[in-house]
């Protein structure tokens, strides 16, 4: 072959080559373009959990979408791929709808599901969530054929297979993995070293399975038990690991305490802070608390934020029709921040966090605690409630709704109980001292263990979900 043919050949084939890549790149652009509003609606669904939920009009979806992306891939017409998403992003929309008719019919199965999930059932009782997942998909199918009776029966027949399974799951992912840690533990002289957390791992253990016995159908705590059984063993084995060089002397007491404290300087510099710990480490870590707390408000407020632009966009594409009413509102608007920033000076951060819901203020007194298993509220509190007081008179002519919530440990229903007396505590002492609150305005309802704010399965967790919530409509 030439010279001439060999580079001829090498031009053709980049040629081509180039081609196929500027082709590429002009379908990914036109998919991004088509998609654009579907995915957000997919994102939504998948958000709600619609596949779970609404099978039925998510299915329909699926269909629609995964036609649109054939027909992009074979060169369709334009108008046949925008019917295709256009079919898609409504039966996602009828998806989201359905799931908050499901998250209010199925709720019980919906909280047996989420904590057989969260035992790894699917991997530990496979047969059991199986059979539950049809019986669930059929009750959500059934509840978006307008069948909410059946609906309901078969939710509660999924619900028992959940629970079974979730039991199963606890038994085998944590009771008898725990057991064989711990006598794994035994075998590795781990006591020579960590003989105070091996045991905290056998005496957890043993409440868990005493647990399980005394009450199979509340879990929450047997299942956190059983968990932190297998954390306090492979604990116990680390610390082994760690500490046996020091006993034998390969390690000095200063290269040890010195290690110790690499993470704490880690954390405190990924947060833009100086850990000084020449003091030991109560400083720093309160410290690096304070500041992880603030930039979850802060992330907390940014979303908030970003849902009032999106309204304040909606309502500036209709500024033209409207103008008078647009102004009003957003001097309202104004004003309503104005209001939320001194109802949020009020309270120190040990007493209550202030929030925006959005055009509704909720006061989450933190610094509020109740004796454990009572609704009595103790006079040490009470200077705490008349400041959510002076916060509730600022928004005069308003709703307000108490709300009660408990953590995971506890039978469901003796907690949703609690969460409503609580509620109804507060409301009480509000209507007492408050003589511009009428009955009718003020409200107070019981969630139990159903709202969670942060993870039941720590104790810093639980804490956070025993709370009361004062949440301020103006009208």
């Amino acid at each position: 072959m030439s010279t001439f043919s060999r580079q001829f050949g090498h031009l053709a084939a980049i040629l081509l080559l180039s081609t196929a890549v500027t082709i590429a790149e002009a379908q990914y652009d036109l998919r991004a373009t088509l998609f654009a509003q579907t995915d957000d609606a997919l994102k939504s669904a998948n958000e709600a959990r619609a596949n779970i939920l609404a099978p039925k009009s998510y299915s329909e979806a699926a269909r629609a979408y995964g036609s649109a992306e054939d027909k992009l891939r074979r060169g369709r017409s334009i108008e046949s791929i925008k019917s295709d998403l256009d079919d898609a992003a409504k039966a996602l929309r009828i998806a989201v709808d359905a799931t908050r008719l499901a998250n209010v019919t199925l709720t019980s199965a919906i909280q047996a599901r989420d904590d057989a999930e969260a035992a790894n059932a699917v991997t530990f009782a496979t047969d059991k969530w199986r059979q539950a997942e049809e019986k669930f998909a059929s009750a959500a199918m059934r509840l978006e054929a307008g069948n909410v009776k059946s609906a309901r029966t078969r939710a509660k027949d999924a619900e028992e297979f959940y629970r079974a399974a979730e039991l199963t799951a606890i038994k085998s992912n944590y009771l008898d993995e725990a057991r064989r840690l711990i006598a794994k533990a035994k075998d590795d002289r781990v006591d020579r070293v960590a003989p105070k957390t091996l045991a905290k791992a056998e005496a957890l253990l043993a409440e868990a399975e005493s647990a399980l016995t005394e009450n199979r159908y509340d879990t929450d705590q047997p299942r956190s038990t059983a968990r932190q059984a297998k954390y306090e063993v492979k604990h116990a084995m680390h610390l082994a690991s760690i500490l046996e060089p020091v006993r034998d002397r390969d390690v000095s007491l200063e290269d040890f305490a010195l290690a110790a404290e690499t993470p704490v300087l880690s954390i405190a510099g990924s947060l833009d802070l100086v850990a000084a710990l020449d003091e030991g480490y109560e400083k720093p870590t309160d410290t690096i608390i304070d500041r992880i707390n603030a930039l979850q408000k802060d992330a907390y407020e940014l979303s908030e934020r970003r849902n009032q632009i999106f309204e304040l966009e909606e309502e500036i594409a209709r500024l033209e029709k409207d103008l008078g009413v647009q102004s009003d509102r957003l001097a309202a608007q104004e004003l309503q921040r104005r209001k939320f920033r001194q109802i949020e000076n009020m309270f120190g951060s040990a007493e209550a966090q202030v929030f925006t819901h959005g055009q509704n203020v909720l006061i989450r007194p933190i610094g509020l605690v109740f004796p454990s298993g009572s609704a009595q509220i103790e006079s040490e509190y009470f200077s705490l409630l008349r400041k959510m007081q002076d916060a509730i008179r600022m928004f005069p002519n308003s709703l307000v709704v108490v709300e009660g919530h408990t953590d995971s440990f506890g039978g469901d229903d003796s907690n949703l109980t609690l969460s409503q007396e609580r509620a109804e505590a507060v409301r009480a002492y509000l209507l007492a001292t408050l003589r511009d609150l009428s009955p009718e305005d003020v409200g107070a309802v019981g969630f139990g263990e159903s709202r969670p704010v942060a993870n039941n399965e720590t104790v810093e967790g639980r804490a956070k979900n025993r709370r009361i919530d004062v949440v301020i409509r103006p009208r």
